[in-house]
């Protein structure tokens, strides 16, 4: 976003009150603009459209959407492992550093309680809870969140498979989804093109794809039947974690609760199990 903040930092002397506004959400929630048209993001920020795109049009673009676009660009293509390391150093606690890191992440928790919709949250464990098949996806960054999820699911439910992509046939494992099963998958930058592939694939054939991703607007939304961000801002990805692994947690155990006869019987055959040589 250097770009974006030099052409700011040239015309900041000029800026009436309602540009200096729109630059700050630019600095501190870039996302506004990533997400949004020029009239809802105007809105959320509390200026007219018509404001909005003469702001653009100062800073040299000829459009909202030129500047979207860079901004865009930036979310997505943006390294951000120092940044999980500078963020670190400056936000965590001198008298107690682990636990100021702890409540770090309890913030980004709490950030995405807040942002999420309930209604949202209600479809997700509504669709999973009624889905012939359930196929969890995600590698790279975001392959440990989806095999624990799609453990977590299976060990409720029983009809959860977590895609492998060396042992896996994507064809194979598209051909037996249906317009009952749903499509989990978890998709964080730098956004792997072969989740994205799998997610195009399963909604063209009629299976609700739901998304766990990082921005409102990363490539896989446009793939998805419902998307559950969470905020990401500059830090790294690997800051998402904590939060992602609440939400999907929290949707794991509002399953087991909706579906509680499925999962007592469940329990109860896993326990009646002898595997006493499985353990020291």
């Amino acid at each position: 976003m250097e770009g974006i903040y030099q052409k700011i930092a040239e015309h900041q002397s000029i800026f009436t009150k309602k540009f200096q506004k729109i630059s700050s959400y630019i600095y501190h929630e870039p996302e506004i603009i990533a997400a949004n048209s020029a009239t809802e993001a105007g809105k959320t920020m509390g200026v007219s459209e018509t404001t909005v795109i003469r702001f653009c049009q100062t800073l040299g673009y000829p459009g909202y959407r030129a500047l979207q676009e860079e901004v865009q660009k930036h979310l997505f293509q943006k390294s951000s492992l120092t940044e999980y390391v500078e963020d670190k150093a400056i936000d965590g606690s001198q008298n107690q550093p682990i636990k100021g890191l702890m409540a770090n992440d309890l913030e980004a928790i709490q950030q995405t309680m807040r942002q999420i919709s309930e209604a949202h949250l209600e479809t997700a464990v509504t669709k999973i809870a009624a889905a012939d098949k359930v196929l969890v996806a995600g590698i790279r960054t975001s392959h440990a969140l989806a095999s624990w999820f799609a453990f977590s699911l299976d060990l409720i439910m029983g009809n959860t498979r977590l895609y492998q992509p060396n042992v896996d046939d994507i064809l194979l494992r598209m051909s037996a989804l249906s317009d009952q099963s749903v499509v989990v998958a978890f998709s964080f930058h730098r956004y792997a093109i072969d989740t994205i592939r799998l997610a195009k694939l399963a909604k063209q054939q009629g299976a609700f794809v739901i998304a766990f991703t990082d921005s409102p607007v990363s490539p896989i939304t446009g793939h998805a039947s419902l998307t559950l961000p969470i905020p990401f801002h500059e830090k790294s990805t690997l800051d998402v974690a904590p939060a992602a692994m609440s939400l999907a947690n929290s949707i794991v155990s509002a399953i087991s609760l909706r579906n509680a006869d499925q999962f007592q019987k469940r329990a109860t055959l896993f326990d009646s199990i002898q595997g006493q040589d499985f353990f020291a």
